[in-house]
This record gives C-alpha cells, structure tokens and sequence, in this order.
C-alpha cells in the first residue's frame, strides 16, 4: 500500500472536511474532536466547545423541548448498551433557533473491546422547501429579510392550491404564524430590532415543517404555512409543535437573549372555500390560548431582566 494511505493525517483531514457534523466524546462525554460540519450546522466553532460535556452547547431535545437524557439520549444509551443508533432531534443552534438533525451515534472501543468513546455524526433533517415554479415566476419572489417567499408569492401558491382542491376534493392544512410583541419591540429598540426575529422564527419553523410542506411570507410579522397532510388532527399537532419549537428559540440583540413569542392559528381548506374565510374561521392552537392567558403578547422581556 502506498505510504499515503498510511498516514493518520489523511483520514483526520477527510473527518474534518466531510460536509457532515462529526464529533467525539470521551468517557465523559466531553467533546474531544469538533469538525468543520459541526461548525457549519450548528455555528459553533471547534475553540467554543472543545472540552465542553456536549449537551452544554449541543443539546438534543425532543419536539416539546425536554432535554433528551437517560434511556431516552441517543448518546447515553450507546455509551451504556453499545448500539449505534439514528435518531431525529432537535437542538439549538449557536444564533438561536431550533434545528432539527438527524443523529447518529457510534460506539468506539478499545483493544480490550470496552466502550471508551462515542462517534456522533449529525446532518440538517429536511426541511420543507420553496415549491418548484417557472423562473419568471420565482425571479424576485424571495423575501430577502428571511429567504423564504414573499407574500405576492404565497398568495399565488396558496391560490393555485384552493383552486387544485376541485380536482382531487381534498384537503388543505394551513397555519398562520404570528410573531407577536414585534411592534413594541421596534419602538424600544429601533426598527432593525426585529429582523432578527423574523429570521430565527423562519428557520426554526423551517426546520420545523416537512420537506413537502410550504412556507412563505404572510402580513408583516406573520408567516403562512401550506402543510402536506390535512388531516384535522395532525394540522392542529403541527401547530403546537411550531408554537412550542418557536418558543424556545431565543434572539440576541446587544448582549441580551430575548425569547421569541407566537401565537400559531390553524385550519383546513376544502374545495370551495375562500381564502378571506379561511383565515377568519383558523382557530388559535391551545398553547397560544395559554400564553395569551398567562399574560404573554407583549415585547420580549430579556432573560436577564425576568431573572
């Protein structure tokens, strides 16, 4: 075999450069080997967490947000039993808003066959996407504040769509995302205040939604999403899990964390329906409801001035 083949550094280089996260944990579950993936998806370079146990900048949560530990951490579990396993979770990335990966995990042993270490490697689950489209059509209907389409270019879909209902008499699933808080917010801060939050609340409902679902642009500080299924019941759950996704991601504005509040509407088209309609009869998922209750809709409050 050629010398080149021999040498370790070869194989640390294609770890490092694989377009995927990749990282190593010791016995501890420290973080001993960080690549350029992981930096990529996460935003976290290797210097943040090198040495950091890897659920301080790494977490891995279940949809509701509940940190994943004992039997139910992919990492944990193949530590202890010694299988590789795949799971899909979400985590937090470095800028604040969820990300869901898909994970898996590898056990790495000794020449005594012990467990001394876990190999983790994690990509971007799918996320849904922008609908395929003439180029005329998609040419400058991007919204460039948070590069998912524009409102002109929802409306058009969702149109096409209701109009698609007379041929296959089926269903619709539709959520309307409010980012609320937004307008005190800017008066407080300034009016660059708030797209920060209207970019993390887009990629977390990004990566929140199937790959064959829509998401778009709706009135200034909303968005529209056309989901795959329409079953009642599954709509209603989507719109739960974006509301509890959304609320925990969090915005950095001048060395503050500031939560990112929503209220999530959700309903289901059906032939004939019209669109004015439709968003007058959407009704608010039970999570809006309680924060509403709770006293939730006004300007995000930092963490440090709730604590």
């Amino acid at each position: 075999m050629s010398p080149f083949f021999e040498d370790p550094a070869l194989y640390r280089s294609v770890l490092e450069n694989l377009p995927i996260g990749i990282y190593v944990l010791d016995k501890e579950q420290r973080v001993r080997f960080w690549n350029r993936g992981a930096e990529q998806i996460t935003g976290y370079l290797a210097q943040e967490v090198m040495g950091h146990i890897c659920r301080e900048p790494l977490p891995h949560c279940d949809p509701q947000g509940r940190v994943l530990v004992g039997d139910h951490c992919p990492v944990t579990t193949t530590f202890r039993d010694g299988r590789a396993l795949q799971n899909h979770v979400f985590t937090l990335h470095k800028q604040g808003h969820r990300l869901g990966v898909q994970v898996r995990t590898l056990p790495l042993l000794d020449d005594n066959g012990l467990i001394v270490g876990v190999a983790v490697a994690f990509e971007e689950a799918a996320t849904s996407s922008i609908p395929e489209s003439s180029g005329a059509l998609m040419y400058g209907c991007l919204d460039p504040l948070t590069g998912v389409p524009s409102q002109r270019l929802t409306r058009a879909v969702l149109a096409e769509s209701l109009v698609g209902l007379e041929d296959t008499h089926g269903g619709l699933g539709l959520l309307r995302i409010r980012i609320s808080g937004l307008e005190e917010f800017s008066a407080r801060y300034g009016t660059g205040s708030i797209a920060p939050f209207l970019r993390t609340s887009a990629q977390t409902i990004r990566h929140s939604l199937s790959a064959e679902d829509f998401l778009g642009r709706w009135e200034k500080s909303e968005f529209l999403a056309m989901l795959h299924s329409s079953s009642p019941v599954k709509v209603a759950a989507m719109a739960e899990l974006i509301w509890l996704q959304l609320s925990q991601s969090e915005v950095s504005w001048w060395g503050d964390c500031f939560p990112v509040q929503a209220v999530v509407d959700y309903g289901v088209a059906h032939t004939g329906d019209k669109l004015e309609s439709l968003l007058s009869q959407m009704k608010p998922s039970h999570a809006s409801v309680a924060a509403k209750a709770a006293g939730g809709g006004g300007a995000p409050d930092s963490a440090t001035s709730r604590g």
